[in-house]
């Protein structure tokens, strides 16, 4: 008898235990006054990216605090030279050079860029350039022969030109005239003082100054 009454009594408690953790568990789920409901927070979708789509474009011309070109061409301020340039601003640079031609040569300049965020960017730029003396250069000409000299000279290049610059390394490209302001630096030795028109034309169109085609490499420096 008394080990029944036991069992009921025990079946009891346990059966009380469960209904009050039951009715705690529904008193949760209900919202209480001054107390917000409990919610799971809402999951945020991740950023889809489209393929490739890593990041911030990177600059379509690179800009960069100094270059150096190395240029070469007919009527070319420095002949066959090399040019380092400081960047003041990515459309304005100034520069100097030096280089080999009719005679050493030797210079300033300056360029400007009409769009220098672009790869491709057209230019503007002048230089001033001293050409060195050359003495007793033996010419023939259809026959003809004549010694000429050349003393120094002063010119004034005045170009304009695309740049193509998609990385560090790039392409210039270069149209332009040299115009002389010291006067004819040519003087004829005495075995032929007056050579013919042809002649003379042939040893002008070598002389410093005149057209100008050119091309060059220029390479970035710093950033």
């Amino acid at each position: 008898m008394i080990k029944s009454l036991t069992i009921l009594l025990t079946s009891g408690l346990t059966m009380a235990a469960t209904g009050q953790a039951l009715a705690q568990t529904e008193l949760n789920s209900v919202p209480q006054p001054g107390r917000p409901p409990t919610t799971a927070p809402t999951p945020v979708p991740a950023p889809i990216l489209a393929p490739g789509n890593y990041g911030p474009a990177p600059d379509a011309a690179p800009n960069y605090r100094s270059s150096l070109s190395l240029e070469l061409g007919w009527g070319a301020p420095y002949g066959f030279g090399l040019t380092y340039a400081q960047h003041l601003s990515p459309s304005f640079d100034v520069n100097g050079g030096l280089g080999i031609g009719v005679g050493g040569k030797i210079g300033v300049g300056a360029r400007y860029y009409l769009a220098p965020q672009k790869p491709f960017s057209p230019y503007l730029g002048l230089n001033l350039v001293r050409s060195g003396r050359i003495d007793h250069v033996n010419i023939d000409y259809n026959g003809e022969q004549a010694t000429y000299s050349m003393r120094p000279s002063g010119v004034l290049h005045l170009r304009g030109g695309l740049r193509w610059q998609p990385g560090r390394v790039g392409l210039l490209s270069t149209l332009g005239y040299g115009a002389r302001f010291t006067g004819d630096p040519v003087s004829y030795d005495f075995s032929n003082p007056n050579p013919s028109p042809q002649l003379r034309d042939l040893v002008q169109a070598i002389s410093p100054g005149g057209i100008e085609f050119s091309v060059g490499l220029v390479i970035g420096l710093g950033r």
